[in-house]
């Protein structure tokens, strides 16, 4: 009897550290990008419509817990998308021909429970019901007029660049020092190219 009891032990210790070795190696297999927190590009192109090159782009954004809360509980998020038009040069940096900052403000709204977006140069509002769904309005750019032909030279090349940020300098003055030196609040996506044709 005894060794039956000491065989059932060790047996629930050994099913004990099988669970666990399987939950490990199944976390090795979660794809990288559920744990990645910040801004991405996922896409950018332009397309010229009626002598006029119309920008489409998409951006991902993942916030982290600490941003989403202070959203949650009143601070706006101001996101600055930045987008260049730049003619290519063999002897020089590059020249910058054209520059647009497009600014949106994200709020949540606590008595309606909903998300608000607003592009503040236009005016333009969508209230959403998640944050998810305000997250896939503010990261999708459609036909923004990016550019006049006219501003092409037919000798050269161009690219197209956009990156988009958190303006840490719209935060409320008591959040500011924390998100000067807070990783969670530095956020903004590495810049992402294409070519203009």
């Amino acid at each position: 009897m005894r060794q039956m009891d000491f065989t059932m032990r060790s047996w629930k210790k050994y099913n004990s550290s099988i669970y666990k070795v399987i939950a490990f190696i199944s976390c090795l297999f979660i794809p990288v990008s559920l744990f990645a927190q910040g801004i991405e590009i996922q896409r950018a192109s332009s397309e010229l419509v009626e002598d006029v090159y119309l920008l489409e782009a998409r951006i991902n954004f993942a916030f982290d817990k600490e941003v989403i809360d202070a959203l949650e509980h009143g601070v706006a998020l101001h996101i600055d998308v930045i987008v260049r038009l730049k003619k290519m040069r063999n002897w020089w940096w590059d020249a910058t021909v054209k520059q647009d900052i497009l600014r949106f403000k994200l709020e949540f709204q606590p008595l309606s429970n909903h998300y608000l977006v607003t592009n503040t140069a236009t005016g333009d509002r969508q209230q959403l019901q998640s944050l998810e769904q305000a997250l896939l309005i503010l990261g999708t750019i459609n036909k923004h007029t990016f550019f006049h032909k006219n501003l092409l030279d037919k000798q050269a090349s161009y690219l197209g660049l956009i990156r988009a940020k958190l303006n840490i300098e719209s935060l409320p003055p008591p959040l500011r020092p924390v998100a000067y030196v807070s990783k969670q609040w530095q956020l903004k996506s590495p810049w992402y190219k294409w070519s203009i044709r």
